[in-house]
């Protein structure tokens, strides 16, 4: 008996686990599918963000491009100048004049510089006489990346000797009508300009796009150097960001910095070994990702509790038309065929009880008719029974009663000599003892005595009989072959003996002199794990076809002149009054074989001999 009653119930309703099954599909089915959807929107964004930090790298890259063409067009702008003889080269104050003028409209040119090839040098703003005596142009970068690329260059980043601040410098070779070189102008440019730049540009609400030198990582430019006061955290995590993706080998890539995670796309400025970059936090791009992901769990709660609601109702509506059918289906197995089930839905559950209804109807009548039916059969067996055990009967009675006349005739006719008449009362007395015989066995095959218990030893009670049947048939062979332990059976002794009797006499009346009768015992189990002793009966004799095993253990069934046809139908029955069972296999000509399973009263076992003769 379950300690909680009410809550078994519970566990095993119907309705519950109607409901419970369709509350686990839609709990499994609409989450899965919100956080497919989360996953997707996350790759799509991330996508997006890839595409918009490459490409935003890419544009900025093109506005640094058109910042410093500006730089560019001034010097060529001066160069043109110089070559068409606007500024007289040879004229060291209207030289400084020009370029003095240029720096009032470009604040961002931190100085102009003129070099030419013997080494003579000016600079606006001019410097003291003794710098401009002593500095030799011809071996600064600016001068010699002019004479290399014949063309305007660009240096790297470098300090200026004057302010020993970072910068770099556009320069320009000038030449004469001869095209020979003349002198090398150019224009140093303060890199916080870049930095300032830079800072123009938004990316994002804290993204930021940089400068620096994918050769050896310098920071060439960014918002941060703009800044004052100056903060390291934003370089230190370029330099992170840059050795990363370095070792990675990738130009973009997700970056985790101090407990936050940064996006950062690289793309290579042409012509130099300058690298932009754009790194923005994850943060900033995942806004729209938390939006959805909220959405998404606001939309899968609310459908939950709606899908549950729903199948609660859905789970009421089967159930309740089921459990009426049940209750129809109870008031049957009670045996009230006759009670209808009124479920007027119009759907299974309807056709359910019409098709219960008709079912019941029919039930109800076959019931009637197999009742009388049966009635009548059961009287049909009763007569034919009584019919074959008369015929039996008189079968019987017939033989020794023709005999006992004749017999008896003998007896009373005085003229037949004495001995012929004592013959005749001998007769007469040896066929009422078969007479006598002959009803005991149909009285014990009508009415067996009840069996009394006991655990008996099923090894010594065969031995005990086959001992006393060596005496009786000394030209037959018998044989006990215990298998293993024995344990003890239990069985009316009397019976037991009975049994084995009949099966034993059979098998010797079966078989020709010198014939061998073996029995073989065993202990096994069923497939329940019940213990069982197993005893088979093997004989040598004549054997018995199939059609003859149909009919072996039927009353009055004999094979035999002088049988009554009793014996193996009294064995069969105290078989099973013993709770056990007898089977028979038996091939013409090879002899048969008989097997008898008892059920085992204990665990107590004996030692089996080999064998005894």
């Amino acid at each position: 008996m379950s300690f909680f009653p009410p809550a078994s119930r519970f566990m095993h309703s119907f309705r519950i686990r109607i409901f419970l099954a369709m509350t686990l599909i839609i709990v499994m089915v609409i989450p899965g599918t919100g956080y497919f959807c989360y996953l997707q929107a996350t790759r799509i964004i991330q996508k997006q963000m890839q595409e918009f930090a490459v490409g935003s790298a890419d544009q900025i890259s093109k506005r640094v491009e058109s910042f410093l063409s500006r730089h560019t067009f001034n010097v060529k702008l001066i160069k043109a100048f110089f070559e068409a003889g606007l500024i007289d080269m040879g004229d060291d104050r209207e030289i400084l004049r020009y370029f003095s003028l240029f720096q009032k409209g470009h604040p961002e040119f931190f100085n102009i510089t003129f070099g030419d090839e013997n080494g003579r040098f000016l600079m606006s703003p001019a410097q003291i006489p003794e710098v401009n005596k002593t500095f030799d142009p011809r071996v600064r970068p600016w001068y010699q990346g002019a004479l290399t690329s014949l063309t305007t260059h660009w240096t790297d980043v470098y300090l200026f000797a004057s302010t020993q601040k970072p910068g770099m410098t556009v320069s320009v070779p000038i030449y004469d009508d001869t095209r020979h070189l003349q002198a090398v102008c150019g224009i140093d440019i303060d890199i916080s300009s870049f930095s300032r730049f830079l800072q123009g540009i938004k990316i994002g609400s804290q993204g930021v796009a940089y400068i620096f030198d994918r050769e050896n990582g310098r920071i060439i430019a960014h918002p941060a150097l703009a800044r004052r006061p100056w903060q390291s955290f934003h370089i230190d995590l370029l330099r992170q960001v840059h050795q990363e993706l370095k070792g990675q080998g990738q130009r973009f890539g997700i970056t985790q910095y101090q407990g936050s995670r940064y996006f950062t796309a690289y793309t290579h400025y042409p012509d130099s070994r300058w690298t932009v970059g754009v790194t923005l936090p994850v943060s900033d791009l995942f806004e729209n990702v938390q939006s959805i992901r909220r959405a998404i769990i606001s939309l899968v709660v609310g459908g939950i509790l709606l899908a549950s609601l729903l199948s609660y109702l859905i789970a009421m509506t089967i159930v309740r038309p089921l459990t009426r059918l049940k209750q129809g289906i109870e008031r049957i197995a009670s045996g009230d065929l006759d009670h209808k089930v009124a479920i007027n839905d119009p759907d299974i559950a309807a056709a359910l009880a019409r098709s219960y209804n008709q079912m019941a109807a029919s039930l109800n009548q076959s019931t009637r008719e197999l009742k009388q039916t049966y009635e009548a059969l059961a009287q049909k067996k009763k007569l034919a029974a009584v019919g074959q055990m008369t015929a039996g009967i008189a079968h019987e009675i017939k033989n020794p009663l023709g005999i006992i006349q004749g017999a008896a005739q003998v007896t009373a006719n005085p003229d037949r000599p004495k001995m012929m008449r004592e013959q005749a009362a001998r007769f007469i007395m040896d066929e009422v003892e078969r007479l006598n015989h002959t009803l005991t066995v149909f009285l014990d095959f009508a009415k067996p005595p009840s069996p009394r218990f006991t655990a008996v030893d099923p090894v010594m009670a065969v031995r005990n009989i086959l001992d006393t049947l060596e005496l009786q048939y000394p030209c037959h062979r018998f044989i006990l072959t215990p298998s293993g332990d024995i344990p003890l059976i239990r069985a009316d002794a009397d019976q037991l003996r009975q049994i084995f009797l009949n099966l034993f006499i059979n098998g010797i009346q079966a078989m020709p002199e010198n014939g061998s009768l073996e029995v073989r015992m065993s202990s096994n189990a069923l497939d329940t794990g019940r213990p069982q002793v197993t005893i088979k009966i093997i004989d040598q004799g004549t054997g018995i076809s199939q059609e003859q095993l149909q009919t072996i253990f039927d009353p009055f069934v004999s094979f035999r002149d002088q049988g009554i046809g009793l014996g193996l139908s009294v064995v069969s029955q105290i078989m099973k009054i013993h709770g056990g069972d007898i089977d028979v296999d038996s091939t013409p000509g090879r002899g048969s074989r008989f097997i008898l399973n008892f059920p085992v009263e204990k665990e107590v076992r004996h030692a089996a001999p080999d064998s005894a003769d």
